[in-house]
């Protein structure tokens, strides 16, 4: 059954031709495994040729090195050339800072694009299942997105000269064990899906299974939302690609100059459309997700009265205003200056979600009469008297000498070494986010609060306060 759906699927939407070459990214899991099998009878049947790649993230010491022997045995026994790949995200992490998922998958890509060169691959099958679909729709949703963000992954997309492929979007995970079972393979399973420390896996492990006892079906009901949208986003696409033709100025050195009084005469949808699509553009075409909220960061820029203004977005992208012209481009040097958009400070809602425009992330405040045991007060989460806390709150960046009396300590202490003890890369520090009232910074989210009004037993009304740290892309489990 799963041989056949695969297979069926593969011919009807032509995804590998006979003349192909198709790289398998092989993580030594079940999916990646069960895609590699299949491929590799489909293959002796079809014509086309297969070969792997793993890509070793020297995240889990041995663990990680056994996923790579593995991996190599199991080509072996296929008759199926391996490349092997080591990646050093930590320290590239530890150079950059950022979110390792994030450099884990840019780095899996990188290695990926290399061996395809070299083995001179016309395809790149990823394993991606029905599954993975609803987890990306979900977290899209959860994220913020617009219309075009719920068609989820594609089966079939240009990517590096090549064609990136999803044979296995229209089967389940448990159809996926099912044939491993069936075939006798005997799959690697990676200790970091146990852990919810990772929003996805929380999704996959909490969210999901309520979702499915609501509809069982749930994931082929997305797959087939998504087919729908994707069909609607073909006659999108031509009347953005129009309008973008309208409002472009001029495009070259990987910049884009949009006329500004152009663009905001265009109704809000294309508008909305025109920015997604130069962000996917500078984002390597779509390797970024492109967040609903970047989107409508860069709408109201151009709304802006000010005629000089700027905003930095995840993926190392500048948004700029100068007078009727917005620039976008890609952040090309470390020492080039630059200046968040607003230089005053930003009211938060309370309670609500407040966007922070040219800061990272977002802030998240609920206020109630009773604490709540079931949240988790890590780093990113604080917790305030609502009575004794000053009023109103905002939020900036930091300013030159500012200094905050950190909670437990009796002096005050510069910003600059908090940030430098937390070791928050220099070229990100003047986009955290200060909550302060009038007179005082009373947080640094993500390091540290100050002594202001702190919890007691005698406390009668909670503030609490969550960072959504917005720490870069993360579209999909590629």
């Amino acid at each position: 059954m799963f041989y056949d759906r695969v297979k069926q699927e593969i011919a009807n939407r032509k995804l590998i031709g006979k003349q192909d070459h198709v790289l398998v990214g092989v993580s030594g899991g079940p999916d990646s495994i069960a895609l590699l099998h299949v491929l590799h009878r489909l293959s002796a049947e079809t014509g086309f040729s297969v070969g792997a790649v793993h890509v070793n993230h020297q995240l889990r010491g041995e663990e990680s090195e056994e996923d790579a022997r593995f991996v190599r045995e199991f080509c072996r026994s296929l008759a199926l050339s391996c490349d092997v790949v080591r990646v050093d995200v930590s320290g590239k992490r530890k150079e950059l800072g950022g979110n390792k998922q994030a450099i884990a998958r840019q780095l899996r890509y990188d290695a990926f694009q290399e061996v395809a060169r070299k083995r001179k691959a016309t395809k790149l099958a990823l394993a991606h299942h029905a599954d993975d679909q609803l987890e990306t729709v979900m977290m899209r949703l959860i994220r913020g997105t617009g219309v075009s963000g719920l068609a989820g992954m594609e089966w079939e997309r240009r990517w590096q000269g090549i064609g990136l492929i999803r044979p296995l979007l229209g089967v389940t995970k448990e159809e996926i064990e099912h044939y491993c079972r069936e075939q006798g393979l005997h799959p690697r399973l990676d200790s970091s899906n146990l852990s919810n420390d990772y929003t996805r896996n929380r999704l996959r492990h909490e969210l999901v299974p309520l979702i499915h006892s609501f509809n069982p079906r749930v994931a082929d009901a997305v797959l087939r939302l998504s087919e729908l949208i994707r069909e609607e986003e073909k006659i999108w696409e031509k009347l953005t690609l129009e309008a973008a033709d309208q409002v472009m100025a001029k495009q070259e050195n990987g910049q884009f100059l949009v006329d500004v009084s152009s663009f905001l005469h265009l109704p809000v949808a294309l508008q909305r459309r025109v920015v997604k699509l130069i962000l996917s553009y500078l984002w390597d075409y779509g390797t970024h997700e492109v967040t609903l909220d970047s989107v409508e960061q860069v709408r109201n820029l151009a709304q802006l009265p000010s005629p000089s203004a700027m905003i930095h977005l995840p993926g190392g992208i500048i948004a700029q205003r100068e007078y009727e012209k917005l620039i976008l481009k890609v952040h090309s040097s470390t020492n080039e200056q630059t200046t968040p958009i607003l230089s005053e400070t930003i009211p938060l809602s309370i309670p609500g979600v407040t966007s922070l425009p040219g800061l990272l992330g977002k802030i998240e405040v609920l206020e109630t009469d009773e604490p709540i045991h079931r949240m988790r007060m890590g780093p990113n989460s604080a917790v305030f008297d609502r009575d004794k806390l000053k009023e109103p709150l905002y939020v900036r960046f930091r300013r030159p000498g500012d200094k905050m009396k950190p909670l437990g300590m009796t002096g005050r202490k510069k910003v600059k070494s908090l940030m430098m003890e937390a070791k928050v890369p220099k070229r990100i520090r003047d986009q955290y986010p200060l909550v302060v009232t009038k007179d005082e910074i009373v947080w640094i989210p993500g390091i540290k609060r100050s002594g202001a009004a702190p919890v007691t037993p005698d406390t009668r009304r909670f503030l609490y306060l969550h960072w959504h740290a917005g720490d870069g892309p993360n579209r999909e489990n590629d």
